[in-house]
């Protein structure tokens, strides 16, 4: 229990819950003390209030009924003396005192004055009363014949509101400050319970289980949003892996087999002690370029997919780059009796790398190629659609069943009716590559019979210089 406890307070998330809570607890102090502040203020400013209003009834109560009728209203407050914790005293020209609650004149007081605050003892109060030692304040004022009365307010009443304030906002205060410092650990536990979660996580990825996830409380809260998209990195990561290792296999079957067939040829020469034939070098050369030309692909695609290749973009007329993938394959095309059927609007710009679009549309175009029957047709289309620009390559071959399309991006992968053809599973690859580097969709759809590669791009506005 103390090791969790110990763990909990030294982790970044409590001690920041904490901070904060302190920072909040200051600011809220400091906001009581001026609200107190406040409070005081304003109740001595009603007690002021008060006593000029007490100040002006007693002179008008002289001038409608003189003296006497003011020494009467002094002795009937007598004997609720202390009640409202007002105290007089009402003395002649001379200072003898006439009536009141006070033995003597204050000699700091005098009358015009506004209202002062003047201490009072027990000893200068006439009888017992609750108010004790203080300044009390106080307003005197002087009649025509000389006499003079003074007005004070006892401190009990203001005493006893300022401490049933001070103990209303500290058990206020305090009371917040519990829940705050529950709600910090609360939360610290939280974030420790979900970083936890995190980490074991991390940790099984590390030891080799790359199947382990970040479980999900189902509160659809931020932690599980950050859950979720850390999730969705892993499974990312995962099939990345996979493919890292399907390719990395691939790659090293694919050289391996020329490989070894230079090593035999080379061997089967030594062992017959003859001289190499034109026929012979060809055939070893043809082996090394097969080998060069893979790992040229795979070292575009490398470059494609960490964006290097994204300086110095242009805008490119795809009409006209249709046209010459179309012109480089015409003669293939027509040796095998393959028909291209063209339907390409003019002037589709895009912004991009023409060498790359350019590969792409050689790529399908291949691949189509490959996979048509002789004495039959390809469709290639190119129009715009709102702000895109589709292109689509339709060819009449065996076609693909919908689960394999996702497949077909892969690197070096092969359908098993495409394994007798020359190619190394690149192509498509490649196409993917450069479609996610210029931010463009890959489509694959049936043809019926065959398949369909569209491309949609987004378009630009037409320029005369086309590319």
């Amino acid at each position: 229990m103390k090791s969790s406890l110990r763990k909990l307070f030294h982790t970044t998330a409590v001690r920041l819950s904490l901070k904060y809570s302190l920072a909040y607890i200051f600011i809220l102090g400091l906001a009581f003390l001026v609200l107190y502040w406040f409070i005081t203020v304003f109740v001595q400013d009603q007690i002021k209030i008060n006593l000029l209003r007490e100040s002006k009834k007693i002179e008008s109560i002289y001038i409608g009924r003189g003296l006497k009728a003011v020494k009467d209203y002094i002795l009937s407050h007598e004997q609720f003396k202390g009640e409202d914790h007002k105290y007089y005293l009402l003395v002649d020209r001379r200072g003898n005192i006439i009536a009141g609650d006070l033995k003597k004149w204050p000699l700091n007081l005098k009358t015009g004055d506004p209202v002062k605050n003047i201490w009072v003892s027990d000893k200068d109060i006439i009888g017992k009363v609750e108010d004790g030692d203080g300044f009390w304040p106080m307003i005197a004022i002087r009649f025509k014949d000389g006499s003079k009365t003074l007005i004070a307010q006892g401190i009990k009443g203001t005493e006893d509101l300022r401490e049933t304030l001070f103990a209303i906002m500290a058990g206020i205060f305090t009371l917040i400050v519990i829940l705050l410092l529950v709600l910090g650990l609360s939360l610290g536990r939280n974030i420790v319970k979900h970083a936890e979660n995190i980490e074991n996580a991390c940790k099984g990825i590390t030891d080799g289980d790359l199947s382990k996830r970040i479980k999900l409380s189902n509160r659809n809260d931020e932690f599980d949003t950050i859950a979720g998209h850390i999730n969705d990195m892993l499974d990312e990561l995962e099939r990345f892996i996979k493919q890292s290792r399907e390719a990395s296999n691939s790659i090293a079957h694919d050289i391996k087999t020329p490989l070894n067939r230079i090593r035999n040829k080379l061997e089967m020469a030594l062992l017959e002690k003859k001289e190499c034939s034109l026929e012979f070098l060809s055939s070893v050369i043809n082996d090394i370029d097969r080998i060069i030309k893979m790992i040229n692909a795979l070292l575009d695609i490398s470059r494609i997919e960490t964006g290097a290749l994204r300086e110095n973009w242009k805008k490119v007329n795809i009409s006209k780059l249709i046209q010459e993938a179309v012109d480089f394959y015409q003669p293939l095309a027509e040796d095998r009796g393959i028909e291209i059927s063209l339907n390409i609007n003019n002037g589709l710009f895009i912004n991009g790398n023409k060498q790359l679009l350019s590969q792409s549309m050689l790529n399908i175009l291949d691949n189509a190629l490959k996979y048509t029957q002789e004495n039959s047709k390809i469709f290639i289309l190119a129009k715009k659609e709102g702000n895109f620009i589709v292109v689509s390559v339709c060819d009449n071959g065996p076609g693909v069943k919908a689960e394999d399309y996702e497949k077909l991006t892969r690197k070096f992968f092969r359908l098993d009716k495409s394994r007798n053809l020359a190619g190394n599973g690149l192509g498509l690859s490649l196409v993917k590559a450069v479609m996610d580097l210029h931010k463009a969709d890959l489509i694959f759809k049936e043809n019926k019979p065959g398949l369909c590669v569209e491309m949609r791009f987004k378009a630009v506005q037409e320029l005369s210089d086309s590319l």
